[in-house]
């Protein structure tokens, strides 16, 4: 299915929506304010990019802005997420990223942020105000600024129309507006949720525009913009592209670990991207022929695996909850889990790949018993002990090969020096030899039980490797 498509004014899909004369020179692509005289200007053309050799990175000749619209932001309510996903994410074209802008829910506001990144940088990518309510006003702000007509798309009206009829929900009127766009755009469809984004060529630079709801915003930044911009920024070049996942180690002792490459105009170039305890290492080479940049990207991709070893679990994309079942059913494992703290988040890492029913046996998730009086004040569900008991008993009782056990989280009023908010304890018993480590984590509780349940599968992986290949 296309996520995109160019729309014009002319067709029975265009209808013209509204007209702002004067503002843009649709012959020269000028914005009044901010085009000199004499700068060329046009349609969007091919950046320059690269690494070494082959380009300078690092040395500004791809600049790059975000603007981020909503008064949630502005007003504190909501945190922008969206510019350091995408910050990190153009740094591995590479781009440089020149300016972050956040404005409110104002038409006029919206125009001088878009004039101001558009005169700042060669990239510019718009997030929020996409919505249908009155105060979304983001698609009509850049028809405004830009003197184009808004349209509507049939096709991007009739997935609106369908995703809500897949809720047994007829449209409201209000999200026909979610189908606009300014003429001459390339539409991207929005396969997570209603509202379209666009992208275009505005005087010889690029904009793009997505819904600011992040999930939205990621599904079109990895399968429209990036791509594209990866096709302008690489023409003329041989570029080589490479993923590591690790787990097990924090960014900071990956970056001691790696520091010197990850130097400033290095080629190649490397960027970390954290998410949930898992650091993606991309690599990307770059080299006068095919043959320089595979050998640029392979050199790097074995220092990777020399300083970081047994914490890389992937090197082809595959996530943690992947690599623990591919590995299960390599060995020819089944598995089981008995969770306390982690309230069933093993069990659903478990059975998100596809065909779980291949290594998954069952799972229990078991309540804390209040305390009772003269219960000892060491006596508890977090310590190792349990834990182990609790893996044997998962694997026992299911027959399953291995067992996973998940004590309790320490919550802070039951927290002690030697037992701190928290603290779990996972054990792993496979076939009847056990290990047991305790993890500490901070943030909330729902965080630690995300980052517990992700140690769980991460000591499934390490002690299978290291056991899973024996005989029962």
């Amino acid at each position: 299915m296309d996520v995109y498509r160019e729309i014009r004014p002319a067709g029975s899909h265009a209808q013209p929506l509204a007209q702002h004369p004067a503002a843009f020179d649709r012959r020269t692509g000028a914005i009044p304010g901010l085009h000199e005289p004499g700068l060329p200007v046009g349609p969007g053309h091919q950046l320059r990019g690269g690494t070494g050799a082959a380009g300078g990175a690092g040395g500004g000749e791809v600049k790059a802005a975000i603007l981020t619209i909503g008064d949630e932001l502005t007003c504190g309510y909501r945190l922008d997420t969206n510019s350091q996903a995408i910050s990190r994410r153009l740094a591995l074209l590479p781009a440089e990223v020149v300016l972050h802008l956040t404005v409110g829910d104002e038409q006029e506001v919206i125009q001088k942020g878009l004039r101001t990144a558009l005169d700042a940088a060669d990239v510019v990518i718009v997030t929020g105000g996409l919505g249908p309510t009155e105060d979304d006003l983001t698609r009509q702000a850049v028809a405004a600024c830009l003197g184009l007509d808004l349209v509507e798309d049939a096709e991007a009206l009739a997935r609106i129309r369908e995703r809500f009829a897949r809720r047994g929900r007829t449209m409201p009127e209000s999200n026909r507006v979610q189908a606009q766009v300014p003429a001459g755009s390339t539409i991207i469809y929005n396969e997570r949720g209603t509202a379209a984004g666009f992208y275009l060529p505005v005087g010889g630079k690029h904009l793009f525009v997505t819904p600011g709801i992040p999930h939205e915003m990621e599904g079109m930044l990895e399968g429209f913009i990036l791509p594209r911009l990866r096709e302008l920024v690489e023409a003329g070049h041989h570029v080589r592209r490479a993923a590591l996942k690790v787990y097990g180690l924090p960014e900071s002792e990956i970056n001691e670990r790696i520091r010197p490459m990850l130097a400033r105009g290095r080629n190649p170039l490397l960027g970390l991207l954290p998410h949930r305890g898992t650091i993606t290492i991309e690599v990307v080479a770059t080299g006068s022929t095919p043959e320089e940049a595979e050998a640029l990207l392979e050199a790097d991709l074995t220092a990777l695996r020399a300083k970081l070893g047994q914490y890389i679990i992937s090197e082809d994309g595959r996530d943690l909850p992947q690599v623990v079942a591919d590995l299960l059913v390599e060995r020819g494992l089944t598995i089981a889990t008995v969770e306390l703290g982690t309230g069933g988040l093993v069990a659903a890492r478990l059975t998100e790949p596809e065909g779980s029913e291949r290594w998954f046996r069952r799972s229990a998730v078991l309540d804390v018993e209040p305390a009772s009086p003269g219960k000892p004040e060491g006596d508890s569900l977090i310590d190792a002990e349990t834990a182990l008991t609790m893996a044997s008993t998962a694997r026992q009782a299911t027959g399953a090969d291995v067992g996973v056990g998940v004590g309790e989280i320490a919550i802070p009023q039951d927290s002690t020096p030697d037992r701190p908010y928290g603290a779990v304890h996972v054990a792993v018993n496979i076939r009847g030899r056990e290990t047991c480590r305790r993890f500490s984590f901070n943030g909330d509780r729902a965080r630690v039980r995300e980052w517990a349940a992700d140690a769980a599968l991460a000591l499934v992986r390490l002690w299978v490797l290291e056991q899973g290949g024996m005989g029962k």
